[in-house]
């Protein structure tokens, strides 16, 4: 497997993954689109045996980085996809700030397994269902 920078032509296929994994809230291809390219964001690919296995968006103002968005391909995950990603598209000297769903409890698992403290909680923040969000950073 390799991660790369999102190119236009990868977009339908990273907004498949995105609708398989965020039905209710998912971008749409004009919203990866805007991002490529443009100074304080982030848009890689995980490519394996030629196809697109997940993608991670992601944002920078300053010394501080954003987790935006990243899904992995169902048939793909427990198998480092993730956690490749954010490796590749995170400065390990950056404090960077996400937000989960209370209730997905492999993504919150995996965040702390890569140094992710929990710092507040959103009520609300999600729809479809409404759920809070857990805010999470790993300081540095």
């Amino acid at each position: 497997m390799t991660v790369r920078e999102m190119a236009l032509g990868d977009i339908p296929t990273v907004c498949e993954i995105e609708k398989d994994c965020f039905t209710a809230e998912a971008w749409s291809e004009d919203s990866f689109k805007y991002r490529l390219g443009k100074p304080g964001f982030i848009s890689l690919v995980a490519v394996d045996s030629g196809e697109i296995v997940g993608y991670i968006a992601a944002s920078e103002v300053l010394d501080e980085q954003y987790l935006d968005s990243l899904a992995v391909r169902a048939d793909y995950r427990g198998q480092g996809v993730a956690t490749s990603l954010m490796k590749a598209a995170f400065d390990p000297e950056k404090t960077v700030y996400l937000e989960v769903r209370k209730s997905n409890l492999p993504a919150i698992n995996l965040y702390k397994k890569l140094g992710f403290t929990q710092y507040a909680e959103r009520g609300g923040y999600y729809e479809n269902p409404t759920e809070n969000a857990i805010l999470m950073r790993n300081e540095k």
